[in-house]
């Protein structure tokens, strides 16, 4: 059985990995979005996003909007007009230390659908995570980014990570992940106020570099055009202003628990919801609801102990001992 998922998904989704073209930057300056506000601490750890294709809205980070159509229905979609980053810290007991988790979140108006090439995630208000972990010293010693989704997930480690904590058989190379290119490990030393950034692709909104660069290069403008980004708390998400009161992000209750409004991926229904036995795969999620784990693995049997909302639990998943 395994095996006949693996061809299936190579079927499937080798296209819409296969087929991913080498992005460069125009002759101008990059699109920069950077963190403006904010905790000294969440806005120093933040990343600053380089957005691809910038010239396409559905390429750019959004805020989310909540309103009401003509028949008086709720609904929600991310302006790209108004950037906005959403953070949280969570600490967390490993089995060889205390850490905390800096979990940041953007959301972009859609990915549009297209057949050549096949973008899967075709649909609305989707996201991306960017988890970075520091240590007891402040310390970052792992990245993760992954969509809000859970899929597409990689595990970064930096210059700080201990020797002890790499997983068995790691290699000091670069990863090739989902069709994507990923450094080795990041390095935040011999920088002055090193900052992570972090490359998007267009249309589809993953991720497809990270690196880390001083503060003073991104500021530079002939390299860069800044968009300053808002760095908001992730309960703001649960508080969008709506007529004379408010909503949320997320459905809060019913079946659709802990997922984004307006996030449903009808291709990732049809085509990998039957054999995940998840008929909302693909669909964003909030962080952390109890009984809709956002799991990064899409075996079923694995829906537990990847899940993203269990740090010490996903690390040990993906191989990771912290």
């Amino acid at each position: 059985m395994p095996g006949a998922i693996a061809v299936l998904l190579a079927l499937l989704l080798g296209p819409s990995c296969m087929h991913l073209k080498q992005v460069s930057p125009g002759p101008g300056p990059q699109e920069l979005y950077r963190a403006q506000g904010g905790p000294d601490t969440a806005r120093r750890l933040a990343p600053a996003w380089v957005i691809h294709g910038w010239e396409q809205a559905y390429n750019r980070i959004g805020q989310p909007v909540a309103s009401r159509d003509a028949q008086g229905q709720e609904q929600i979609v991310m302006d790209p007009a108004r950037p906005a980053m959403y953070w949280r810290a969570v600490p967390f007991q490993a089995a060889h230390g205390s850490y905390t988790a800096y979990i940041y979140r953007v959301h972009f108006p859609s990915t549009p659908v297209s057949l050549i090439p096949f973008f899967i995630g075709a649909g609305s208000n989707m996201g991306l995570f960017v988890v970075v972990i520091i240590d007891q010293a402040n310390q970052p010693v792992l990245v993760v980014t992954l969509g809000t989704c859970g899929c597409y997930t990689s595990l970064t480690p930096t210059n700080f990570t201990p020797a002890a904590a790499y997983p068995p058989g790691w290699r000091d190379q670069p990863v090739e992940l989902y069709g994507e290119s990923f450094p080795a490990r990041l390095d935040y030393g011999g920088q002055e106020r090193p900052r992570l950034v972090v490359q998007v692709r267009p249309g589809e909104h993953r991720v497809m570099g990270l690196g880390v660069q001083p503060a003073a290069r991104l500021a530079e403008p002939n390299l860069y055009r800044t968009h300053a980004t808002p760095l908001r708390p992730a309960d703001e998400l649960r508080r969008l202003p709506l007529g004379q009161g408010t909503t949320s992000l997320f459905y809060e209750d019913g079946v659709l628990e802990g997922h984004v409004k307006g996030a449903w991926k009808p291709w990732e229904t049809m085509f990998i919801g039957w054999w995940c036995l998840d008929g909302t795969v693909g669909m964003d999620k909030a962080y952390g609801v109890k009984g809709n784990p956002l799991y990064t693995s899409l075996q079923p049997w694995y829906r537990q102990s990847s899940d993203l909302s269990d740090l010490p639990g996903f690390l040990k998943f993906w191989g990771w001992n912290f």
